[in-house]
């Protein structure tokens, strides 16, 4: 009996999830929907939410589980895990260590059941193709990279590059909440879960609040 989990990725909220979904459950048409798991995050790093309950799940059946029963994790391509040819290669021995077979759809030798006593020359071959998919992911994401840089260069060069779109906060509550703040009456952290901004913008719209303050 295998327990069969799907892990689906997409970096922005505009890009489709549908093409994922479908080639998991065509390749495990058995799978339960609630054992998929979704995550709308860059493949930068591994901090992502579904996928590190994703883990936590997997870590818990592979030390509940019997003998008679095995745990697959199904994933379209390898860069959905992620785009660190290093952190992938880390991520595949924690599910290796973990008893946990990972089907990578897009590299065949991962899907093909072998008995024990050939299961050797198969991890082989696909710890070799594994290598060569995480060193494209990782050139991938290092010449998106290069390519952004780029563009912004030649926005500023022709006076164009507008930077990041401001954080929209309201002023008035902006007013009270820094009031408060600056009073002691609420901490820092309070302050920036009141605005919703993280502690870098906090800060930068206080700096740009006190230097108007100053202005006038």
């Amino acid at each position: 009996m295998s327990l069969k989990y799907g892990y689906c990725r997409i970096s922005t909220t505009d890009q489709n999830i549908e093409r994922q979904l479908l080639a998991v459950k065509t390749y495990a048409p058995d799978i339960v929907d609630n054992n998929i798991f979704i995550d709308r995050k860059t493949g930068k790093h591994f901090e992502r939410e579904q996928y590190k309950e994703l883990k936590v799940i997997l870590e818990h059946i592979s030390k509940a589980k019997s003998d008679s029963e095995s745990v697959e994790l199904i994933v379209e391509e390898l860069d959905r895990l992620g785009r660190n040819a290093d952190g992938i290669k880390k991520e595949l021995m924690w599910f290796k260590e973990h008893n946990i077979v990972v089907r990578i759809l897009e590299i065949p030798t991962t899907l093909i059941e072998v008995n024990e006593n050939n299961r050797w020359v198969m991890e082989m071959a696909a710890n070799i193709l594994i290598e060569v998919y995480a060193q494209l992911a990782q050139v991938e994401l290092e010449k998106r990279a290069k390519r952004q840089a780029e563009g912004i260069a030649v926005a500023k060069a022709k006076g164009v590059y507008k930077g990041r779109k401001p954080i929209a906060v309201n002023e008035s509550l902006l007013h009270t909440i820094y009031q408060k703040w600056k009073a002691g009456d609420i901490t820092a952290v309070q302050a920036m879960q009141e605005l919703n901004l993280k502690p870098n913008t906090f800060y930068r719209r206080v700096k740009e609040y006190e230097n108007t303050e100053i202005s006038q």
